[in-house]
């Protein structure tokens, strides 16, 4: 799924703290790429006040998470004047009734408990709080956070009390991050590739041009034959099927996913073309009634993981480091039947951990929100069924808010998005430039000109690929991928 990233950014402000007000400030700023926050840490620099006791600290996220993550704290006799970090790793708390020096500390909430009206903040603002009044962290609050794109975060001080005043000069966010690897980024440049497999087993790859200055992720940068030996092609004949691909070791770039006719799952580590390594993925053979069905990180460690379904509907899951499972088991509270199909895997909530998406016969999706083995909570999805002439084809988040949305194809070639929140849908569309008709089949999904934007691959039944370049489900432009068509013997692997 991903490699780790971090920075830091802060700004001067010079911000006036009034006696008895609320103060704010606002911080906007974003990465180019992919990234989840697995850690972050507040920084206040030049903060002083005559008072300490009165002072409530306040950050609300880009993710919408209001966190109280100092009040009340320090002497009351004392003033505060200094440099500070917040941080849970830090070795001490902020201390409730003793003199606040410069340095690093957790965060720490004493005495009143402030709701947000306290704030002037809308009612339907929930105040999470730290130690001792809560139990809420940095990391939990804000972890899983996209720093995708520009976003915002404000920081809000409290003078709570009559009598005194203080100044901040400046203040800013450490953070540490998960930078997901895009489906098929094989070269980790955060451009979409394109993987083939020939009818006879040979696998191939198109490394595409999208992670290029300029490039719009039609253009192939290089193309071949893959595998663990040179010279390449390798072929692990006609019984190996690729069924996905993911970041399993965390380096940053996608590996291959295998499963046997006999039903024995392998992981090919990749570096571009080259494999760095091989070996049959996981404790041992399920069986041929096992079916790899996808691949997601269900427990938020940066390693994609294998989800399966057996013949009689049962789903079950392999958390995975490399080729080597941590743990594994069936999940869900009840085998839902074999009427139900897993459709495909993404983050819906924004949590940072994948979920399970279903489809019925009839035609009815469903979603269950994942935590690790476990389904929070399983739901159907939106208020209707579209039927089934129209089926599942990939997950992807096509409008960049974080949460994964669902992609579409009626049986007549149709394509439609739905820009998805959590079970909801927020907005249904048809999308391209028209039907392309059912001699063409939408694929899957990838970010093929790193805009962090899913875009949509499908690929005609003569072979030929081609790329849709999305925003949400505004259609940006189409082009026939690569500059050649392999025949209709090669079938993309997305």
């Amino acid at each position: 799924m991903a490699r780790i990233t971090g920075g830091s950014v802060s700004k001067g402000i010079n911000l006036s703290i009034t006696d008895n007000q609320t103060v704010s400030d606002t911080l906007s700023f974003g990465i180019l790429a992919w990234s989840r926050v697995i850690d972050i840490k507040i920084t206040l620099g030049g903060l002083s006040h005559t008072f300490p006791d009165d002072l409530d600290f306040l950050l609300v996220g880009r993710n919408g998470a209001a966190f109280e993550f100092w009040s009340d704290a320090g002497a009351e006799i004392d003033i505060v004047n200094g440099n500070f970090t917040i941080s849970d790793s830090a070795a001490l708390s902020l201390p409730d009734a003793a003199a606040i020096t410069s340095g690093t500390y957790r965060p720490g909430d004493f005495n009143v408990v402030e709701v947000s009206s306290n704030w002037g903040l809308p009612p339907s603002t929930t105040i999470s709080h730290a130690a001792p009044n809560g139990s809420t962290t940095l990391d939990s609050a804000f972890g899983a956070t996209w720093l995708s794109g520009v976003g915002s975060w404000t920081l809000y001080i409290r003078d709570d009390a009559s009598g005194d005043t203080g100044s901040l000069g400046q203040w800013g966010l450490q953070y540490t991050a998960y930078v997901m690897v895009q489906p098929n980024d094989f070269d980790g440049d955060s451009g979409s590739d394109l993987l083939w497999q020939r009818n006879d087993g040979l696998p191939g790859m198109w490394l595409m041009n999208g992670g290029s200055e300029n490039g719009d992720g039609r253009g192939i940068t290089s193309a071949g034959g893959i595998g663990p030996f040179g010279p390449f092609p390798d072929n692990p004949g006609p019984a190996w099927h690729i069924k996905g691909n993911g970041d399993f070791n965390g380096d940053g770039k996608s590996d291959i996913l295998w499963q046997n006719d006999d039903g024995t799952p392998a992981i090919w580590l990749m570096n571009g073309f080259v494999a760095q390594s091989t070996s049959v993925a996981g404790p041992g053979n399920p069986g041929p009634n096992w079916h790899i069905k996808g691949t997601g990180d269900f427990n938020f460690d940066g390693n994609d993981d294998l989800l399966w379904q057996n013949d009689d509907g049962t789903p079950a899951i392999w958390l995975m480091n490399g080729s080597n499972i941590i743990s594994g088991g069936v999940v869900g509270s009840a085998n839902p039947g074999p009427s139900w199909h897993i459709a495909g895997t993404g983050d819906f909530n924004g949590d940072g951990k994948f979920d399970i998406l279903w489809q019925n016969d009839d035609g009815t999706p469903a979603i269950w929100l994942m935590n690790g083995l476990v389904a929070q909570s399983q739901s159907l999805v939106a208020s209707s069924n579209p039927g089934p002439s129209w089926h599942i084809k990939g997950t992807g988040d096509f409008n960049n808010d974080g949460k994964f949305d669902i992609l579409w194809q009626n049986t007549d070639g149709t394509p439609a998005v739905w820009l998805m929140n959590g079970f909801a849908p927020q907005s249904q569309a048809l999308v391209g430039p028209g039907n392309p008709g059912p001699s063409w089949h939408v694929m899957g999904t990838g970010d093929y000109n790193d805009d962090q934007r899913s875009d949509i691959v499908l690929q005609n039944d003569d072979g030929t690929p081609e790329i849709w370049l999305m925003n949400g489900t505004n259609f940006q432009s189409s082009g026939i991928a690569g500059s050649f068509n392999p025949g209709s013997d090669w079938h993309l692997i997305v």
